[in-house]
């Protein structure tokens, strides 16, 4: 592992500490999580992406309730992802429920439910507090400074390159127009106040972008 992997484990073993996580198991699951987000085919969604969340979730001021359940969420939400299927949060979700289960350890429902919640961001969160959050942590990226966001912009690109151009950039588009359809964008009212008006704008700004790149026909075979 790198410094920064490194760095990102080391909460999770705080955190299976806290828990009531044994050294065994929590070092066995650490290592699926490690390999998982560490996939050379994830450009956006790797361990980065993860610390980013608990970046932003440890900002909320709230006493959180369902806090275990919430951090167990963030750390499996995207434990299974490939963008060329449609079940990556309901794959994550099962792995997350049948390892808390086994363990006896928070709520595998509720973390279950909230990892799936992850799967449409195109409607408000259906859910109370716990979802609400989920929900703005993980679109959090959307509000960043320029420079990440073009980071974050291109990820996503690479993490979709078995897509051509006339397939992705249509259907990218078409995401972000749904994203500035929703107001508010972000689901809790704090986050609401400090990133909406950025976000809107790095969406604006992404697809004056996407306008700009020549997607050219296909070519044909003579």
């Amino acid at each position: 592992m790198d410094p920064t992997q490194i760095e990102i484990m080391g909460q999770w073993f705080e955190f299976c500490y806290d828990a009531g996580v044994h050294l065994e198991p929590a070092t066995e699951m650490g290592q699926k999580i490690v390999d998982a987000y560490s996939s050379p085919k994830r450009h956006y969604h790797t361990l980065e992406h993860i610390s980013h969340c608990f970046f932003v979730y440890d900002q909320i001021p709230d006493v959180i309730e369902e806090d275990n359940d919430l951090r167990f969420a963030i750390w499996f939400h995207d434990f299974v992802y490939d963008p060329k299927l449609e079940s990556n949060e309901s794959q994550s979700a099962e792995i997350a429920y049948r390892w808390l289960q086994k363990l006896d350890i928070a709520n595998p429902v509720h973390v279950q439910e909230l990892i799936r919640s992850t799967a449409d961001y195109l409607r408000p969160p259906q859910g109370g507090f716990a979802y609400r959050i989920l929900h703005d942590v993980d679109l959090a990226i959307l509000a960043s400074e320029d420079e990440i966001y073009r980071r974050y912009e291109k990820g996503i690109r690479e993490e979709y390159e078995h897509l051509s151009d006339q397939e992705f950039f249509p259907a990218r588009k078409k995401f972000l127009h749904g994203l500035l359809e929703r107001r508010p964008l972000f689901a809790l009212e704090a986050f609401e106040h400090q990133w909406e008006r950025k976000a809107r704008l790095n969406i604006r700004q992404e697809l004056k972008r996407i306008e700009k790149v020549e997607i050219l026909p296909p070519t044909t075979e003579k």
